[in-house]
């Protein structure tokens, strides 16, 4: 047996390492395809060894199993190729397969191509192989040839498209080399009979691997499995024993005295006790290096999917993927890239630390965000700096990449569509990204996408919850929602609130059409949002009608920011190209918290209130609403001319109106006089301003107009009224609405009229409202009606004195009336303020007089 027997001895133990280590990863096409050429390889090396070895059956048996794996190493390689650069099945691959079968098969059977080598042995013991080679051979290597080049054609075919794979053919590239360079030095005398062939293919397998491994398509650890410890255990016990089993077994022989024949039953069980205490070992080794970090790794995994699954806000999941991202990998820097609306464009949305820059944003076009489109799962910084298209990125977009030391791309998808990338830096101690880490980020990259995905949806459905889909600002329930929190955060500072209502809006639309009365809106919208800025939160209120929240603001700040916007909306039309336009006003009421509210309501009521005054005042105009007082800033010259009583042109529809309730009831038409008389009375005592004076007067003249439609037989019945009449009765709140809202220069006074029936516990009508929720004109309003209704004369009653009136005031006040309202009143008119009117002297109430009739009604 010749000295380097070792060779294809210590080729054939890696081959089955490496066989082992394949068997257990995931079976992938690619990986079956090196399994198949390490197999061939098995075949080959261990087919040589056995006929070196001279091993049963018999040296030809042992060459023809040698050569088929070296003859069927070409369609291993070649099947390897096709699968390393994704090619599809070749036409030609049976054919190579069936050719090299029937080569082998003939060979076999005649030994036409290759005949079997004689064994020649020396004097000195040793034995020596020698092949009769003949022209025929080269048919065999003209086939093998065939098949190489075909495959190299594929190489270069894949390469030419893709300098990534040009990079990763390399090695596999260098060992095909290695092997052609082995198979020719066979013909080099130096090598007679040194097994070069052998050691060239076992370099060659090593290069392959070593291309997986760059590929990520395995990890290391693999080698460690079950089957591969024993292997190492076998060998090292073998190797222990094989070197200590003489000097052993004559201590042993020495121990044991008569009983030594038994030493070989001793070694064997100190044999097994050694192998099985090794492997242990070797197991715990194992499992404390490799599969605790597998384990680390996979509970993280798990508690990431968790997480993210209870998580439907945008900037909390994407906090998960980054903290998963640098506690399981050990990186720096991550940083989350997230595309906007229409996909333009990817920014930076999330980045592991508060300090990064987060002012580096990608355009759609950018090559590696095309790359991540297109090509690949994952996209490492080393191997792209190769390709062309990197060499042509503009060097301003190559510097935003190593400013932020990127060295990984991690595509996040939504299908086809790309939702956004992680970027991650480098490994701490420059460490590589291996198998294991690569198999992470899959995990993290799908989880993550349906989660980003996920929230992004329901982000969407909730932005689109609360915008109005024309204007895309706020929409009413939310401006409320927002205002309520604002005004809860905001109780020490101040808020100033803002309300716009676009001026003869309708005849715009009746004009231009709606299409065009949509643009405006648009328009109007947009000057609002560039105004307003970061500062606070815009709305549409209503249909023509828009809201401006802004937190920290006080009555002057929001006056010029109202101001300036006002002009803008004015000026919107006046370009060249909409000449044909008319002009839009706006009519805007400021509010503020704490300087002219004290409640988010009369925060809301005191805003719409001034937007009132100034449409009653001649529209385009601000003005600020100082507790229930309003002031105007109108434009130009005008604010004068707006200081004339702008009540006077509405008188003669007021008169007209409480004139045809007087012709049925002549009660009805002195007791609204009085009503207006007490309720402007009682908005002056409260320093309310002159507008809401007159708005409650006003009022009071017309709360009770809806009495026109009541039956005069209930009106004047002198009797307590039935149920069904008082219900019938009750009906006169929403016929005086009903009346009103068909004359809207009138309709401001509509919250007072329809609220004025409320009970401040909430038990009145018609809707049953409670205590500030009530409007304040309507509170007013509900003390002065019923004062009225207790001190004056009625056919089903005889008038209380105002002493008792004022007593039933005061008893129910907090129930039936404003606490507040209830003792101003009580004050006015003790202080003669107010001076009741009686149209006779009063009747004294009897202690023993009957039961007392509920205030305010008038029968029951």
């Amino acid at each position: 047996m010749n000295s380097y027997v070792f060779i294809p001895a210590i080729a054939l133990g890696g081959y089955g390492i490496f066989l082992f280590a394949f068997m257990a990863a995931r079976r992938t096409k690619l990986n079956n395809a090196f399994i198949l050429v390490l197999v061939l390889s098995v075949l080959w090396t261990g087919g040589s060894f056995c006929m070196r070895m001279r091993l049963w059956p018999s040296e030809k048996f042992w060459y023809d199993v040698s050569l088929f794996g070296l003859l069927m190493m070409a369609y291993g390689l070649f099947y390897f190729g096709q699968a390393f650069v994704g090619e599809k099945k070749s036409k030609l691959t049976p054919v190579w397969l069936v050719s090299l079968l029937l080569i082998n098969i003939i060979n076999i059977a005649t030994g036409f191509f290759l005949e079997a080598p004689k064994m020649i042995e020396s004097g000195d013991g040793q034995v020596s192989f020698v092949y009769h080679v003949t022209w025929t051979v080269g048919i065999l290597f003209a086939v093998c040839a065939l098949i190489l080049i075909h495959m190299m054609l594929l190489f270069r075919k894949s390469y030419r498209t893709d300098e990534i794979r040009k990079r990763q053919l390399r090695p596999i590239l260098l060992g095909i080399l290695c092997l052609f360079i082995g198979q020719l030095c066979l013909c080099v005398p130096v090598f007679k009979g040194f097994p070069i062939d052998v050691l060239s293919a076992f370099l060659m397998v090593i290069f392959m691997s070593y291309a997986l491994y760059r590929r990520r398509l395995f990890k290391l650890t693999l080698l460690v499995s079950k089957g591969s410890c024993y292997i190492v255990v076998m060998a090292i016990a073998i190797l222990l024993f094989s070197n200590v089993i003489v000097p052993l077994a004559s201590v042993i022989r020495s121990i044991l005295g008569r009983y030594a024949d038994n030493y070989i039953l001793i070694t064997a069980v100190l044999f097994t006790l050694l192998t099985f205490l090794l492997y242990y070992g070797v197991k715990k080794f194992v499992d404390g290096v490799f599969i605790k970090d597998e384990l680390v790794k996979s509970d993280a995994l798990k508690e990431f999917s968790e997480n993210v699954s209870r998580s439907l806000e945008i900037n909390q999941v994407l906090k998960y993927v980054t903290d998963a991202v640098r506690q399981l990998l050990g990186v720096q820097k991550v940083f989350i890239f997230i595309a906007d609306s229409d996909g333009s464009r990817y920014d930076i949305a999330y980045s592991a630390s508060p300090l990064d820059s987060k002012q580096v944003s990608l355009k759609a076009s950018n090559p590696i965000v095309v790359y991540l489109k297109q090509k690949c799962d994952f996209l490492f910084m080393d191997e792209f700096r190769c390709l062309t298209v990197y060499k042509s990125m503009w060097e301003s977009e190559k510097k935003q990449i190593r400013d932020l030391g990127v060295e990984v791309f991690l595509p996040l998808r939504d299908g086809d569509f790309l939702i956004g990338f992680v970027a991650i830096s480098a490994k701490e101690k420059n460490g590589r990204f291996t198998y294991d880490d690569i198999g992470f980020l899959s995990s993290i990259s799908s989880i993550g996408s349906i989660a980003v995905k996920n929230s992004r949806l329901y982000e969407k459905a909730y932005a689109e919850a609360r915008t109005d889909d024309l204007t895309g600002l706020l929409n009413r329930k939310c401006f409320y929602q927002v205002l309520q929190e604002e005004f809860e955060k905001n109780k020490d500072r101040s808020l100033a609130l803002i309300i716009l209502n676009l001026d003869d809006f309708k005849l715009y639309n009746q004009l231009y059409g709606y299409r065009e009365g949509d643009l405006a809106l648009q328009r109007v919208a947009r000057i609002i949002t560039a105004s307003v800025g970061n500062n606070g939160y815009t709305a549409r209120y209503s249909g023509k009608e828009f809201a401006v929240i802004l937190p920290g603001y006080d009555l002057l700040s929001a006056k010029n920011l109202a101001e300036n916007i006002r002009r803008q909306i004015m000026d919107m039309n006046k370009a060249e190209k909409d000449y044909t336009l008319k002009v839009l006003t706006v009519s805007g009421g400021i509010s503020s918290y704490p300087y002219a509210a004290g409640s988010m309501k009369e925060l809301v009521d005191n805003a719409d209130m001034a937007v009132y005054q100034v449409k009653r005042r001649g529209k385009n105009a601000i003005m600020l609403a100082h507790g229930g007082s309003s002031n105007a800033f109108l434009p130009g010259d005008e604010g004068s001319a707006y200081k004339q009583d702008a009540y006077s042109e509405y008188a003669s529809t007021i008169y007209a109106l409480t004139a045809a309730i007087d012709t049925k009831d002549h009660y009805t038409f002195n007791h609204s006089k009085n009503v207006a008389y007490y309720a402007a009375s009682l908005a002056a005592g409260n320093d309310m301003g002159e507008d809401f004076v007159e708005l409650i007067r006003e009022a009071g003249l017309l709360h009770d107009i809806g009495k026109i439609g009541i039956p005069e037989d209930i009106l004047n019945k002198p009797g307590k009224l039935t149920d069904q009449e008082y219900e019938i009765m009750k009906g006169h709140v929403e016929n005086s609405v009903g009346i009103i809202r068909h004359l809207p220069s009138l309709d401001y006074v509509i919250p007072a009229v329809i609220g004025h029936h409320e009970r401040y516990d909430g038990k009145g009508y018609p809707r049953k409202i409670s205590g500030e929720d009530i409007p304040l004109s309507a509170r007013i309003l509900c003390i002065a009606d019923s004062f009225d209704a207790m001190v004056s004369r009625r056919s089903y009653k005889t008038p209380y004195s105002v002493e008792y009136a004022l007593e039933e005031i005061q008893r129910k006040r907090g129930s039936q009336f404003d606490p507040k309202l209830a003792d101003l009143f009580v004050h006015l008119v003790e202080t003669g303020e107010i001076v009741p009117r009686k149209d006779h002297e009063p009747m004294e109430l009897r202690e023993d007089s009957g039961k007392r009739k509920e205030v305010g009604k008038k029968k029951k």
